[in-house]
């Protein structure tokens, strides 16, 4: 049986939340942040062209050029998946958008190590608000594997229930008392599961808990990944 912490992860996995997948936006960041860097440093080195039949002026001291500020990166999420040649992502991926999208609606973008153009219409630009309402959805979508975790354990509970009771209603019985038809090893089994369901519910009670605080730290390091925007 995997450790029980493989098994949270697994779950938050399924729920978008990887803290495996950390080191990676941050290198996307960083990959971006060169791609900015590299667009305005091309950008200084071009000289502007003079207009037609205008001799160049005579040498001058000459200032120094001021390089050309780094175009802004932005951290999208997907609301779609997208197949290009260069760069691919499924819905819910975090994409570092360079600039500003072109007059096609195609931007430039970083996903998984890869960088290439991409549809701006497959993006939303991550907010605050944007983050208060995945985090309000992952809740509720934790909250619903608990509760259906919880009636698989009540249904199969139900089940022993039943059959312990069809094996004790047999003809050939003879251990049914006169209430119910129940035999004490009947009462004392029902009330053995019962107990035993209400451990299980209160150990998916915690693990829900658990999950969403464990949902709450990865989002806080990703949200982290901010901080030095202005740096």
């Amino acid at each position: 049986m995997a450790p029980k912490r493989d098994l949270e992860a697994a779950k938050l996995r399924r729920l978008g939340i990887d803290e495996s997948m950390i080191d990676g936006l941050k290198k996307d960041k960083e990959h971006a942040e060169r791609l900015a860097k590299l667009a305005a440093n091309a950008m200084s080195r071009k000289a502007a062209p003079l207009p037609p039949g205008k001799a160049p002026p005579p040498q001058a001291k000459k200032e120094p050029e001021k390089p050309a500020e780094p175009a802004k990166v932005g951290k999208y999420r997907a609301i779609d998946d997208f197949n290009g040649d260069d760069i691919s992502f499924e819905k819910g991926a975090t994409i570092f958008v360079v600039g500003e999208p072109d007059s096609t609606g195609m931007v430039q973008g970083v996903a998984g190590g890869k960088a290439g153009k991409l549809p701006m219409s497959k993006l939303r630009l991550i907010t605050p608000e944007l983050l208060e309402e995945e985090r309000i959805q992952r809740e509720k979508d934790i909250e619903a594997q608990r509760i259906k975790d919880e009636e698989e354990l009540r249904k199969e509970m139900e089940r022993l229930k039943l059959e312990a009771e069809n094996t004790n209603s047999a003809p050939d019985s003879s251990a049914t008392t006169s209430t119910g038809g129940k035999s004490a090893e009947q009462i004392a089994y029902e009330k053995e599961l019962e107990e035993k369901f209400e451990k299980e519910r209160e150990e998916l009670l915690a693990e829900e808990e658990k999950l969403k605080a464990e949902a709450a730290r990865i989002e806080a390091m990703l949200a982290a990944l901010d901080d030095n925007d202005e740096e």
